[in-house]
């Protein structure tokens, strides 16, 4: 079996799973949806018999996309590369750069978005986890 496939197979999962998060989990119209004139069903941050807690489900919504996302890209770079220690270190810092300016770009109102600290918060923690996980492994 190839060495990489699980990491494509990982990537395209959370992938996945973060459009399907992000999707079905959030009230407001996407920017597609508003373009096309499609009404917006409710999502489980409007339902109360899903889940009650408005904390809890703005936190899926929201954040769970993000880091499915994240750790969607940083698996392809692992597959593309052969392995998270072979991704060179400027390309690790670049997609941390670009991750956190993206944010800052947001809060700033030059890109659309909401440039939340936590999204910065999460997006870290994600980088930092998939680092510590992986960089002791050699190979896929």
């Amino acid at each position: 079996m190839n060495k990489r496939l699980p990491h494509i197979i990982l990537a395209a999962a959370f992938l996945l799973i973060g459009v399907v998060v992000y999707y079905y989990c959030r009230n407001e119209a996407l920017e597609y949806e508003s373009f096309l004139g499609l009404k917006k069903t409710t999502g489980i941050d409007g339902d109360s018999r899903l889940i009650n807690a408005n904390w809890l489900s703005k936190s899926i919504a929201n954040w769970l996309p993000d880091l499915c996302w994240e750790l969607s890209f940083l698996y392809m770079l692992t597959a593309v590369w052969g392995g998270w220690t072979q991704v060179p270190k400027l390309l690790k810092l670049t997609t941390l750069l670009v991750i956190l300016g993206s944010e800052v770009l947001q809060r700033m109102g030059q890109i659309p978005g909401t440039g939340d600290i936590l999204d910065i918060l999460v997006y870290f923690i994600g980088f930092t986890i998939f680092t510590i996980v992986y960089s002791n492994k050699r190979s896929i």
